[in-house]
């Protein structure tokens, strides 16, 4: 029997005006659906249902460490949050700026995000030209819009890791061995144009996503979850559009409200809370679809069943500067709920800490049967991002009463700021003490332009310089070279 195959074009136009991108909100779909219909039948809704949750299922599960665990090392390893711990060679390099094109955590997360998105382009066909009366309109609309987030969440994890990628909008063409080789042997495309497909998916899930409030499950994608992601996208662009961001903030801010108690965000109790945006859930070994979340294993002090016992070196370790940060600050409630300090005294060394006084992660605490939730995106990153945009246009006051609200949360006072670059660092910093470990920083240096200047300062234990000499051209990975060797029409970045 002849394989089912539903072909479709999507059509990016350009959306930037020359010269006035950054002050005008970018809210439309610029896309075109050309889909082909064939003679043979298509899938019914049941197995269109099984599509998506398929795609759920994956992104938790096979992908990851992609989806989390390299989102902590790519985001807070690479950064002036955390040391790599452990024996991990992949992770070493990051931490110490001497990866290349072989290093396997890189390849890892390129392979994961295209067999994400390979899967969720079939899919997506599949769905299209599903005409079974039982899936109605609505429900067929949204679960596109859920898929075509998936897809633009990955990619946007792609071009911030790797910039230029391979854009790739269609499943494969298996008609042939010729149509099959032009449709999986793709160049890398330009940044621009992967924002514009990242953007034209988004946008299209907005429109037909579901409400925030149907959504106890907060792991299904909603508006919400597409409005924070657009406001992200919109700020990490090689131009931001300051006022995109501050509209999409808008639009998902009011339906979120911060939980009483930061600790509650990390005592595996109070799970799909008021403050979550997408958060990942985890149901454990045992139960529900039987996936659990082994980040407590390899981040927290000590192994499964064993909180406090330290046990080995794990492979993401608190960083002096930001230890420092934290007490500096006086921030107490979280430091306290971020990191532990243990005695590990004879279990192993490290130079960036002493034996008697070592930190570990705790905001993953519970290492006992892989239920631990991880946020995605949760309502502080998007309150500071719009503070950000108030920023740039020029409410340094507006900006420093949010930056007040998240503070006072974790009993803390107010900060002030004497001009726009000075509320540019309280906003930093406070990204940093309310995120860490969730994997923002380092693009936040990224994006912001600090990434080279805030690495190459760092010290480590008692003020030694750790003289990481970061290059401009590390603000990007390489292409990794298994990828390369599989697709001769990949071009490699500069200078690796």
């Amino acid at each position: 029997m002849k394989t089912n195959y539903i072909l479709y074009t999507i059509m990016l136009a350009v959306v930037l005006a020359a010269g006035s991108a950054c002050s005008k909100v970018l809210d439309k779909e610029p896309v075109t659906w050309l889909v082909r219909e064939n003679e043979d039948s298509t899938i019914t809704a049941a197995a269109a249902e099984n599509l998506v949750a398929g795609i759920y299922l994956y992104y938790k599960r096979e992908a990851l460490e992609f989806s989390v665990f390299d989102r902590i090392t790519n985001g807070d390893v690479l950064s002036d949050n955390n040391y790599a711990g452990g024996d991990n060679t992949a992770n070493i390099t990051l931490d110490n700026f001497r990866f290349n094109s072989l290093n396997g955590n890189l390849n890892r997360d390129w392979q994961r995000a295209y067999e994400l998105i390979g899967r969720t382009n079939i899919a997506l066909a599949q769905i299209v030209a599903c005409n079974d009366p039982a899936l109605t309109a609505a429900r067929k609309s949204q679960m596109l819009a859920e898929l075509r987030f998936f897809r633009a969440f990955t990619y946007f994890d792609l071009v911030r890791l790797f910039g230029r990628v391979p854009l790739i909008l269609q499943r494969p063409d298996e008609s042939t061995s010729e149509t099959l080789l032009k449709s999986t042997i793709v160049p890398r495309s330009s940044v621009d144009s992967v924002y514009n497909a990242i953007r034209a998916d988004l946008w299209f899930a907005k429109a037909n996503a579901r409400e925030v409030a149907a959504a106890p499950n907060k792991y299904l994608v909603s508006k919400g979850a597409v409005n924070a992601t657009l406001a992200k996208v919109h700020a990490a662009m090689p131009s931001p559009n300051w006022d995109s961001v501050r509209y999409y903030c808008d639009q998902t801010i009011p339906s979120y409200s911060l939980v009483s108690d930061y600790n509650f965000l990390w005592d595996n109790n109070h799970k799909n809370s008021s403050e979550a945006i997408w958060e990942i859930n985890f149901s454990g070994y045992n139960s529900g679809d039987g996936v659990g979340n082994w980040i407590p294993s390899i981040f927290v002090g000590g192994s499964i069943g064993n909180y406090e016992g330290g046990g080995w070196k794990k492979f993401s370790t608190p960083s002096n500067d930001l230890v420092a940060l934290f007490n500096t600050e006086s921030d107490n409630i979280r430091r306290n709920a971020s990191i532990k300090f243990l005695d590990i005294t004879g279990q192993f060394s490290d130079v960036n800490w002493p034996s008697n006084n070592y930190p570990f992660i705790v905001k993953f605490n519970d290492p006992r049967d892989g239920t631990n939730d991880f946020y995605m995106i949760r309502l502080p990153d998007i309150m500071l991002l719009k503070a950000e945009a108030l920023v740039k246009a020029n409410d340094v006051t507006g900006a420093m009463l949010i930056v007040a609200a998240i503070r006072a949360r974790v009993s803390l006072g107010p900060k002030t700021a004497a001009n726009a670059a000075a509320a540019e660092t309280v906003i930093a910093n406070e990204r940093r003490l309310e995120l860490a470990f969730e994997g923002h920083r380092w693009f936040d240096l990224v994006r912001t332009g600090k990434a080279v200047e805030v690495m190459n300062a760092q010290k480590g234990l008692n003020g030694t310089p750790l003289n990481y000499n970061v290059q401009p051209y590390r603000t990007i990975m390489p292409v990794p070279q298994q990828q390369i060797d599989l697709n001769p029409a990949l071009d490699q970045n500069p200078e690796y």
